[in-house]
């Protein structure tokens, strides 16, 4: 039985918000899946970059601060007590402060920044570059911050230095708001944090996370792929520990490739500002790809089920024995809460439109991955040709 499941907060035609309840995390840590239209694309659709892909995160963000305001009524908070956090680079792409002033008209809101780059030292993760870090953090701040978060290396160091110059500076804190495409990893730090600022600064109030469009497993080790990369990969398959919204969900069945890709972001920083190198990632995921659908002869069926597994829309996949919207939703009980019939009938009926008997039955046969990758790698190729 999941331990976890999302709650529907709120819902218009632009936002969905859910609450993450259950788990082992403190219940003072106030935990969100917001998605947007905007959020979905730009996950969906590697190749959308530069200006394009940030225009699309501000957007988003700004529906979701928007849509969690109905909650927390963070528009209420003074703005000259706003501080807006920069991971460099990564976080830039967030365009926070730009997204604060269409949600809430803030104009007062300062900014501090920090440089972190993360390496792979001896096995494991750890900052290389933090020599910049500029600060400008007012009294009983509320600190936004947002980055992608895999092994979280990055946030964890963020924190530690903003943390210094609070105490350094005699100055307190009284909320922190982080926003991310990332993993638990971010649940991990955050929770630390809040207990450290609570211990800390007595009027502390919240530590609110958001994530955007799920909360995305971690590759390691032991992941079972043919192709990943530990620590790094942000995955969507609900068997390694993903929690993906809805409407997140249902963005899948849009295009085959979708639920294929390598990860849900790759790398944030390149695709904002190496456009030409992170399609260069993304192709050398897919050429990877081709090169063990070859050896092993892989199967459509199987690759896709590796990465987004189908089972909870089947009534016994082995034997290929259908489902309906009614198993599916009780199937999905266990993840979500507040979802309609009516919007199982959708998710199943989009489902079904992609997954046709006969694109099954093509799907099934060996090697029937390799037109896939070999499709994906031209097309990739015309991009930077």
């Amino acid at each position: 039985m999941q331990s976890e499941k999302l709650v529907r907060r709120f819902k218009d035609e632009a936002v969905s918000v859910y609450s993450i309840e259950g788990g082992n995390f403190s219940q003072r840590l106030k935990r969100y899946i917001v998605s947007t239209r905007d959020t979905r694309n730009l996950m969906n659709y590697p190749e959308i970059i530069n200006c394009d892909f940030t225009k699309l995160m501000s957007n988003g963000i700004i529906n979701a601060l928007k849509g969690l305001n109905i909650l927390e009524r963070l528009s209420c908070i003074d703005s000259k007590t706003v501080n807006v956090y920069h991971i460099l680079r990564g976080s830039l792409n967030f365009q926070i402060g730009r997204a604060l002033n269409n949600a809430f008209g803030y104009k007062w809101h300062s900014s501090s920044y920090v440089s972190s780059q993360r390496v792979l030292q001896n096995g494991k993760y750890e900052t290389s570059d933090n020599s910049y870090r500029k600060f400008q953090i007012p009294q009983n701040a509320t600190i936004y911050t947002a980055d992608i978060v895999a092994s979280g290396i990055s946030l964890n160091d963020a924190i530690e230095y903003v943390m210094h110059f609070l105490e350094s500076n005699k100055i307190t804190i009284k909320n922190f708001i982080f926003i991310t495409i990332g993993c638990i990893e971010a649940e991990k730090i955050l929770s630390k944090w809040d207990s450290i600022f609570r211990n800390k600064f007595p009027e502390y109030d919240r530590t609110i996370l958001i994530y955007l469009e799920g909360r995305f497993a971690l590759a390691n080790k032991n992941t079972p792929l043919h192709n990943s990369s530990p620590d790094t990969d942000l995955l969507k398959n609900y068997k390694f520990g993903a929690l993906l919204a809805p409407e997140f969900e249902h963005s899948q069945f849009e295009k085959m490739p979708t639920a294929l890709e390598g990860c849900v972001i790759y790398d944030g920083g390149k695709k904002g500002f190496e456009p030409i190198n992170h399609i260069r990632d993304i192709l050398n995921f897919w050429e990877k790809q081709m090169k063990i659908a070859v050896e092993k002869n892989l199967s459509l069926w199987e690759e896709y089920n590796s990465r987004f597994s189908l089972e909870m829309y089947f009534e016994n996949i082995s034997e290929l024995k259908k489902g309906s919207p009614e198993l599916l939703m009780a199937n999905k009980n266990n993840y979500w809460d507040g979802i309609t019939i009516e919007e199982s009938n959708t998710l199943y009926s989009r489902f079904k439109w992609l997954w046709s008997d006969e694109r099954i039955k093509f799907a099934l046969e060996p090697g029937s991955f390799k037109p896939v990758c070999r499709k994906k790698i031209n097309y990739l190729k015309s991009l930077i040709s």
